[in-house]
């Protein structure tokens, strides 16, 4: 069985931010040409405000635009990796209206929720705290790699659920695509070191019965709608 999401009706969604800031960037200028012209020199801060949102959704969209991409580098090697039993979905969005799910992994084996980090360097985890190892000394991550995991895999059964699969399981997991791992045994979920790793892990995992190739094709027309599907 072969499930093919169709990656042309996925919206590039670092793009919306990025409209946003020229939306704010436009309007600070706008306003800097009313004080300019009419008002005085003391109007000129009522472009600071927009000015600033420009600068915020910049940031967001840049970040956007990152995380997209390695979730589609990740997802091409994986997908090729795993065979076409499996289906990799990438950016999926939650019906709860919060951030997108990286990566999501759905086949013979079950459901996983994947977390990337895509960095070249050494990572360590010490009970759900992340941190990246330096030449000058422990740099902390700013969230935890394994919580957020683990939250996406609870909003990913929840959107099952609201489908009608009750007792479909999502398993949450860590990827880091190029770097390596120190002491990461205290994760709450497995840390994985290496695409060819994640794919062996998931294809060691024997076949759930309730995986067949029907429960794979509706759990995949569960979460990829109202994406194109084809089968």
């Amino acid at each position: 069985m072969a499930i093919l999401a169709s990656r042309a009706t996925r919206p590039v969604r670092w793009r919306r931010h990025l409209r946003a800031a020229c939306f704010w960037l436009a309007l600070a200028l706008g306003a800097a040409a009313v004080a300019k012209e009419i008002a005085g020199p003391l109007f000129y801060l009522l472009a600071l405000p927009p000015l600033a949102l420009a600068l915020r959704d910049y940031k967001v969209a840049m970040g956007a635009r990152d995380g997209g991409r390695l979730a589609e580098r990740i997802s091409d090697k994986l997908s090729a990796a795993l065979g076409p039993e499996y289906l990799v979905l990438t950016e999926y969005a939650p019906r709860d209206g919060t951030a997108v799910v990286p990566l999501i992994v759905v086949g013979p084996s079950g459901i996983s929720t994947i977390e990337p980090l895509g960095e070249t360097a050494t990572f360590g985890c010490y009970n759900d705290g992340w941190h990246r190892v330096e030449a000058q000394g422990l740099h902390h991550l700013p969230y935890s790699p394994s919580r957020r995991a683990r939250d996406n895999a609870a909003r990913v059964r929840s959107d099952i659920s609201g489908g009608g699969h009750l007792r479909v399981r999502v398993d949450p997991l860590v990827l880091i695509e190029r770097g390596t791992g120190a002491d990461c045994a205290s994760s709450t979920v497995p840390v994985v070191c290496g695409i060819d790793a994640l794919a062996a892990r998931l294809l060691a995992r024997a076949p759930r019965s309730e995986a067949s190739a029907r429960m794979v094709q509706a759990v995949a027309d569960a979460l990829t709608h109202p994406m194109a599907v084809a089968v």
